[in-house]
């Protein structure tokens, strides 16, 4: 499947469109998925490439960068509060028309990783088979839309961050930055980080790169090499079996995560008016996706990487911590 994948993202990318390694793999991987051929991405090679991506994140940082994102802290809070609210708000839509309960409906609509939502709402009787599906239908579209529209309506020029992905540096360096990766991502696992392997190592190497300890920048082939696994592991997520069992809440999910993807398209314009950075990066920052494809999406229009990175992780961290509380919140209400 690997070779197929690959030859898939050479051709993506040869169309020059963003995210072509990625979205040539997703979409080969995809299609045989849904053919009902079973794909597995074995997890110690999703790991290593969410490595590389944050090791290529953390090398982007420097004191000044890390001085900006404190400075953005209160509004990667906003952001995060209003994806979690417009799953809140959007859950009863959901519920109704696409006849599920509504712990399914709110899970499956909250801006948090696939895996984790899947396991707390567990935890509360939901449908983890349409909760699993909905995410994956979520990242795909977020993948697939915001790149192709801000890459037809908008310039993309440096940034303002630097890129995770250049010419090569020494190889005794950037194995030095691989290995302080790693050690960041097994600690980012067992600190229960989410997206740990990548925020881990987007913090270990930040923090050694700021230092002066560490400086590389990692060859454009390897940085391929992680697209197309990521790509792998989004479009293996496809399984014909699972979506065919729940077409009704596809049918209504997709509709509502669009009008959420919009929606904070929107708050993202809103904040642009008023904070002096560039519209690409901030709607890359509110947007709904995986950590792992926003931060490739915004290296791929050549946006604040690290910002993008920073949004996400707060994002994340707040969906996954939130979940269960807020929906607890919710019911109690409810039955008041």
């Amino acid at each position: 499947m690997a070779p197929a994948a690959a030859v898939g993202g050479a051709a993506w990318n040869l169309s020059h469109l963003p995210l072509g390694w990625l979205m040539g793999a997703a979409l080969v991987t995809g299609v045989v998925a849904m053919m009902g051929v079973a794909i597995t991405v074995p997890a110690g090679l999703h790991k290593a490439a969410l490595i590389v991506i944050g090791t290529g994140v953390g090398l982007a940082l420097s004191p000044d960068v890390a001085v900006q994102i404190v400075t953005w802290a209160p509004v990667m809070g906003v952001a995060a509060v209003l994806g979690i609210a417009m799953a809140a708000l959007m859950a009863p839509l959901l519920e109704r028309f696409g006849k599920v309960d509504r712990a399914t409906a709110y899970f499956s609509l909250l801006p948090g990783g696939v895996i984790e939502m899947a396991n707390i709402a567990g935890r509360f009787g939901a449908d983890r088979t349409t909760i699993a599906a909905l995410h994956t239908v979520r990242v795909a579209l977020v993948v697939v839309l915001l790149p192709l529209a801000l890459f037809s309506i908008f310039e993309h020029g440096s940034g303002g961050a630097a890129s995770i992905g250049a010419a090569n540096s020494g190889w005794v360096m950037i194995a030095a930055a691989l290995a302080v990766g790693t050690f960041g991502g097994w600690l980012g696992a067992r600190l229960h980080f989410p997206a740990a392997w990548l925020l881990g190592a987007v913090i270990a190497v930040g923090i050694a790169s700021g230092s002066g300890e560490v400086g590389a920048k990692l060859p454009g082939g390897l940085l391929a090499l992680a697209q197309i696994t990521v790509g792998m592991t989004l479009g293996s997520r496809f399984d014909r079996r699972r979506l065919a069992t729940i077409p009704r809440a596809l049918a209504v999910g997709v509709p509502v995560l669009i009008t959420i993807i919009v929606v904070m398209a929107l708050f993202a314009a809103l904040c642009a008016l008023f904070m002096p950075v560039d519209l690409s990066t901030l709607v890359l920052s509110f947007a709904i996706g995986g950590m792992a494809e926003m931060v490739l999406t915004a290296k791929a229009l050549h946006q604040d990487v690290a910002l993008v990175a920073a949004f996400q992780a707060v994002r994340g961290i707040a969906a996954n911590a939130l979940a269960g509380p807020i929906w607890i919140w919710l019911t109690r209400n409810r039955t008041k």
